[in-house]
């Protein structure tokens, strides 16, 4: 309940205590940052849900004040933006020389990545606030109101619509990365149930609910491939593993996590809402576990050969994985700063997004 608590007050309270800079340190080098922050309306902080984007040597990074930007990834130089005229509040999606995403107008648009050129723009009735999904030649794209909408990446033509009565009204509205396997697009429901739909009817295969409470029962977190079966679940409940043909629930992993969990190598890396990050067999034996924080763990990633935890208590850790020592430690700007999307990396470098809205780019 430390998660939804937090969620709560990071959407009433109006100002938070600033940390003082932090020095660069091994791990977290700064190459370059943005304040992102829209204008601030008493009562109102602007809470940054998203996440930015890396391709070809690009980063892209929506604002909720509407515009998008493509920024070099070495120097953060613009290289081109858009102000789209409607809040920014998912990632973008590549597909062969574009770039995909939408706003809480519910308008989705695909521009050319290098020049920002307009290829077309649709309107999909709801708001858009994940990433849309590219395969095969089709797109992807899970709406706020429960819908999903599969359509054709080149025209925008929309192909079906699938949309799911919810009978709950108080949810976190953070809508999970659909996962296609075989012929099934595998996704979760604030209604506490995670289901199947036939990816070329959109037709629902299966549904498991994982979730007894009332409330903020959102099962949002990224479905995950592991071992033949598929993870998931809610930061309101347990993580648990389903059968991916038939939805039977094949396991519950005893833990509760606020991060999307990580797959590396044959390990599960899962940040808890009790501030712990523990590794995990795919067979769910606890192998290690550490507390980081007194907040949850809101994000985790790998980089750098260590495991990187962000928390509400607005810090990114790194984390030596054979002993489990924070060897680095940055923060984010503000007291509980989180990363509520992803730990954006390649190689050389991360980027993240937080939810004061500042955009950094580590090397």
């Amino acid at each position: 309940m430390k998660y939804l608590a937090l969620l709560i007050l990071l959407a009433a309270c109006g100002s938070f205590k600033p940390h003082a800079p932090e020095k660069q340190t091994r791990v977290f080098n700064v190459s370059w940052s943005k304040n992102l922050d829209s204008e601030y309306v008493s009562g109102n902080l602007a809470i940054g849900l998203g996440a930015p984007r890396i391709f070809n040597d690009i980063v892209y990074m929506g604002s909720l004040d509407g515009v998008m930007t493509a920024y070099d990834l070495e120097s953060g130089r613009v290289l081109w933006q858009h102000n789209e005229k409607t809040p920014l509040g998912g990632p973008v999606e590549f597909f062969k020389d574009h770039v995909a995403y939408g706003g809480l107008s519910g308008r989705l648009f695909v521009r050319h990545y290098l020049t920002g050129q307009l290829k077309y723009a649709i309107d999909l009735g709801a708001p858009v606030e994940s990433a849309p999904l590219y395969f095969n030649d089709r797109m992807i794209v899970y709406l706020r109101g429960h819908q999903i909408v599969h359509m054709d990446a080149e025209t925008g033509k929309i192909l079906w619509v699938y949309k799911r009565a919810v009978p709950v009204t108080t949810t976190l509205q953070r809508t999970t990365k659909p996962l296609v396997l075989g012929n099934k697009i595998i996704v979760g429901f604030a209604d506490g149930f995670v289901g199947a739909l036939s990816l070329e009817e959109g037709l629902l295969l299966w549904e498991t609910k994982l979730v007894e409470q009332s409330k903020f029962i959102d099962v949002d977190l990224n479905p995950l491939l592991v071992g033949g079966v598929v993870v998931t679940g809610s930061p309101s409940g347990e993580l648990k593993a389903v059968n991916p043909d038939s939805g039977a629930l094949f396991r519950s992993y005893g833990v509760s996590v606020a991060a999307h969990p990580l797959l590396k190598g044959e390990q599960l890396v899962l940040g808890t809402n009790d501030g712990e990050v523990i590794l995990m067999s795919v067979g769910g034996e606890i192998l290690k576990r550490v507390k980081v924080s007194k907040q949850p763990v809101s994000a985790v990633g790998w980089w750098k050969d260590t495991i990187i935890a962000a928390s509400f208590d607005g810090y990114l850790r790194a984390i030596d994985p054979l002993t489990l020592k924070i060897v680095d430690e940055f923060a984010m700007g503000y007291d509980y700063s989180a990363v509520f999307s992803d730990l954006v990396i390649n190689e050389e470098y991360m980027a993240i997004y937080s939810s004061r809205n500042r955009l950094y780019l580590f090397h």
